[in-house]
């Protein structure tokens, strides 16, 4: 199929982009076969993305150690391609040093005339005038769409415009109640439908045709207030009803728009920006992450834009798979077993299974390596993902999974799905596990997808993980 290209705005985009990230590697399906994430950040530093960024290339790594043959349904796991632009190794598409400085500067302030200087201060307050850019537009919409106003001149988004090819599809993830993303997504909207002819940029009427795609963040967690913050709470309801009401008069050319947020909200640490910037993973964002699985399995054709919202099958403050809709549970239930069970095998039990007839060939050749230690830093932190989603900071935790060892009850983890006895097998727990990883048609099937020796290692704990989930779990 076509590419996706999916813009992540601000912090929040990279966090859906992580979740995104954390459903394919768990075997989330979706039709499309390629994903092209963009981020849009000003803040370089910031700590949600630098992480995701991590993640994804990771999830490249063991993505490329696979190989995928067209029709082959073998594994689900890590079948979606994340590809990355050609002016970036980090998926990011630069802002350009000239928003590493003050808003003013940015503005050439001091050379402005008396009477644009007098117009600028009645549009910007000081603190606007003072704010510094390189962490990011902390909550000011108003500086935001200045600066991102001049995307479609910037030789990134001609880079951008040079891979696009007709068919292709496009999603804009943005929160509503910050800075960079309630102004850089009517913006960016706006530049992809409306392309300036005299800027002669390459695809532009198969990107302003292109089925358009976006989710929209309401406010679903606050933050710490703090003496001289640059971001309140308080605020973040009004800036969400204002945004609201600009979308509704201005919002024009998408075809669906995915509306999510949580009345029910917890509190996260403050930070300005940079490394400071590194919020729990919330379940909000796992959901957003759905959205595009959507938007890539359908076709959503104009004039009108399709509105979708997002809800839970029992209002509750623990989120289990019971709890949610019956498209949810069947998309992530299996899928998210199979991953987090393969994650605590790696982490609790291979390394005292070395005599297993599975693992002896693997035991010198992938163990203790280069590719593994990827395969594990990545396992690690979807647990770590899965474990932030139930945090005590969240007025409403997603918590399907017993996430600590119970090497006596491994097959307990899933909360609310029942298991049943593994038919004519005396093994157990762990032992029942490596029972499956043992069998020849595992070991062959392995041979098949993996395309090197790491991948073979990979795609045989994946094939073994489904095999025991499938006799194990009532799904």
């Amino acid at each position: 199929m076509s590419k996706i290209f999916v813009f992540g705005i601000g912090g929040t985009g990279s966090r859906v982009l992580k979740a995104l990230t954390m459903l394919l590697a768990a075997g989330v399906k979706t039709k499309a076969s390629e994903i092209v994430p963009i981020i849009i950040d000003p803040d370089s530093a910031c700590g949600d993305k630098t992480d995701t960024v991590a993640i994804m290339n990771q999830y490249s790594t063991l993505f490329d150690s696979l190989s995928h043959q067209e029709g082959e349904n073998l594994l689900d796991s890590f079948s979606t391609k994340l590809s990355k632009l050609d002016f970036t190794s980090e998926y990011v598409m630069p802002m350009g040093d000239n928003t590493n400085t003050q808003f003013q500067s940015y503005m050439h302030f001091a050379s402005l005339s008396q009477e644009n200087q007098a117009l600028v201060n009645m549009l910007f307050s000081k603190d606007n005038q003072n704010a510094d850019m390189s962490i990011g537009f902390t909550g000011n919409p108003n500086i935001g769409s200045v600066v991102l106003n001049q995307f479609s001149k910037s030789t990134d988004f001609l880079t951008f415009a040079s891979n696009f090819a007709p068919g292709d599809k496009i999603f804009i993830i943005s929160s509503i109640f910050g800075g960079t993303g309630a102004s850089g997504f009517p913006l960016l909207l706006k530049n992809l439908r409306f392309i300036d002819p005299t800027l002669n940029i390459p695809n532009a009427a198969a990107i302003a045709a292109s089925e358009i795609g976006a989710i929209t963040i309401l406010p679903y967690f606050n933050v710490k207030s703090e003496d001289n913050a640059k971001i309140d709470s308080d605020s973040f309801v009004s800036k969400t009803k204002s945004a609201l009401s600009y979308y509704e008069r201005n919002l024009n050319g998408l075809n669906v728009l995915y509306y999510i947020g949580d009345s029910q909200r917890g509190v996260q640490e403050y930070g300005d920006g940079g490394i400071q910037q590194r919020n729990e993973a919330n379940f909000v964002e796992l959901a957003s992450a759905l959205a595009i699985v959507d938007f890539a399995n359908n076709s959503y054709t104009m004039p009108s834009t399709v509105y979708k919202e997002f809800g839970i099958n029992k209002d509750v403050a623990d989120i289990t798979f019971p709890d949610l809709g019956s498209t949810t549970y069947n998309q992530i239930a299996k899928p998210l077993t199979e991953f987090t069970l393969f994650s605590k095998y790696l982490k609790e039990r291979l390394h005292s299974s070395t005599s297993q007839v599975w693992l002896e060939n693997y035991v010198n050749s992938v163990v203790g390596g280069q590719f593994y230690g990827i395969l594990s830093q990545f396992t690690t932190a979807f647990l770590n993902w899965e474990q932030a989603m139930e945090s005590k900071s969240h007025a409403r935790r997603f918590s399907p999974f017993v996430l600590e060892a119970r090497p006596k009850d491994v097959f307990g983890l899933a909360k609310g799905i029942p298991v049943t006895s593994a038919f004519g097998v005396s093994a157990s727990n762990w032992d029942l596990y490596n029972h499956y990883l043992n069998k020849k048609d595992c070991a062959s099937s392995a041979n098949q997808i993996g395309k090197t020796e790491e991948g073979k290692f990979l795609s045989h704990l994946l094939l073994g993980t489904k095999k025991v989930v499938s006799k194990k779990f009532k799904f």
